[in-house]
């Protein structure tokens, strides 16, 4: 009885993501492992914002059921392949599935609803294409591949 108590105790609420408008809901099995701030002229655009403040999660832990969200892809492959809410027109959740075996979902934290499960950002990339400087204690990459390398870095560690 004792050990069937500690294994429903281990199991993790799914976490409540939602898109600006509330209409795209969508759930998280487990707390992303990764987070960093991206200042790429895709993000820029899309989030009408200096950056996008970005988590990292395996595309299977992410429950979302497509109606209502629009997908595209805003560059050649490999991309993201990123959903948009069909009524409010902001970004749902961008699907990587570029590499066999590896499959990410990259969310913006301001869609996740308990704040509580992120992790701290571990730095900034694309930092030669932002709009204002950001005075932190965060390790910022300039350039394509330093900052494409340094994103495969932090979650190849994980």
């Amino acid at each position: 009885m004792k050990k069937k108590l500690e294994l429903m105790m281990q199991k993790v609420k799914n976490i409540l993501c939602e898109c600006p408008c509330g209409s795209t809901k969508f759930y998280l099995k487990k707390p992303p492992f990764v987070r960093f701030y991206c200042h790429c002229e895709i993000c820029q655009k899309l989030y009408n914002s200096a950056y996008n403040d970005v988590v990292v999660i395996k595309s299977k832990n992410v429950v979302l059921k497509q109606n209502g969200v629009q997908f595209n892809k805003y560059r050649r492959p490999p991309a993201l392949d990123r959903g948009i809410c069909e009524k409010c027109k902001k970004p749902v959740a961008g699907f990587f599935r570029g590499i066999p075996g590896l499959r990410l979902a990259f969310i913006n934290s301001d869609n996740i609803q308990d704040k509580s499960s992120l992790t701290r950002p571990l730095g900034h990339i694309f930092y030669h294409r932002k709009k204002e400087y950001v005075e932190d204690e965060l390790p910022k990459f300039r350039g394509y591949w330093r900052s494409q390398i340094k994103v495969c870095h932090w979650i190849m560690a994980k």
